[in-house]
């Protein structure tokens, strides 16, 4: 059996050294063997329980309630919060797999001023299968997206660039929400994402189905530019817990879209929004409206929904 140190352990398991030697002292979670010079040496299995308690602890579990359980007993547990199959590899990376973002990153960067569509799909398939949809979408999507508005607006990348980057994106992460399809309970409350009819930007709500994927919740990626009549039948129809609408769209233009909406909805469905609404917009509306600034923002609620 192969052992590494609380460096490597930590770096592998997602969970900051610190927390590792409270984990331990406080709840017993792990128990490490001992170097000669009395170091902290954790085996695979070791590893695999301390990220797996933490994906969990991420999900709202209490690290004082789970900590004691052993790793079959946590691997159910994970089974039925996310509402799919426990895989190890989106649970914990191995030391041949672990992905360095800054260089992802880069690589991203030189890739698109290139032109090297084949660069950039290996990057997008790689961080695809070797990351969870959460770091997909925080560390991935969220300053990839942020730096190509940066360079567009500088007049360093060319809208045709940022085009291919965002299809490219599409077509790999949706793989990823495609695949949620097959693994979640259809008795679960449901999500609708989409944009306004006329708004064709759609890397916010694919940031934000990967967050539904993470945290096991059920959904309906339904792309962007939705007419407000189709939304509202499909809502009704399904009977959606709520609808998530990512905007850029001008701030009228939306008001209207959410009076039509909020009108034509006969279930008790909750509307959120990403992006800014204005105030007096929010308190007009007849049921309950939450506005998400950011990704990480919605992160934050949503693994609590």
């Amino acid at each position: 059996m192969q052992y590494f140190n609380i460096q490597i352990a930590s770096q592998l398991s997602g969970v900051a050294s610190a927390t590792i030697r409270a984990w331990e002292k406080r709840y017993q979670a792990v128990h490490p063997e001992r170097a000669e010079n009395k170091h902290r040496l954790y085996s695979e299995k070791d590893i695999e329980k301390l990220a797996v308690l933490y994906r969990l602890t991420e999900i709202g579990q209490s690290i004082g309630k789970i900590a004691h359980l052993d790793l079959p007993e946590l691997k159910e547990i994970y089974t039925t919060l996310l509402h799919r199959p426990y895989d190890e590899r989106e649970v914990v990376a191995s030391l041949s797999t672990k992905v360095n973002i800054d260089d992802v990153l880069k690589n991203f960067h030189l890739a698109i001023a290139s032109y090297k569509l084949d660069i950039l799909s290996h990057e997008f398939e790689k961080t695809r299968d070797m990351l969870s949809p959460k770091d997909l979408c925080l560390n991935i999507l969220v300053p990839l997206f942020h730096e190509i508005g940066n360079r567009v607006a500088r007049g360093e990348f060319s809208t045709a660039q940022e085009h291919t980057v965002s299809a490219l994106a599409t077509f790999y992460l949706g793989q990823v929400i495609a695949k949620h399809y097959q693994k979640t309970d259809e008795n679960g409350d449901l999500i609708l994402i989409t944009t306004p009819e006329g708004d064709l930007h759609q890397i916010g709500i694919l940031g934000a189905a990967l967050l539904c994927v993470h945290y096991g919740h059920r959904f309906i990626y339904l792309g962007p530019n939705l007419p407000v009549g189709s939304l509202a039948e499909m809502a009704n129809a399904l009977n959606a817990k709520a609808i998530l609408l990512g905007s850029l769209t001008e701030q009228k233009t939306l008001n209207d879209y959410l009076k039509t909406l909020d009108n034509n909805l006969v279930k008790k469905t909750s509307i959120w929004i990403g992006g800014t609404i204005k105030a007096s917009s929010k308190a007009e509306m007849k049921r309950e409206c939450f506005v998400f600034n950011s990704l990480h923002a919605f992160d934050e609620f949503i693994q609590k929904f």
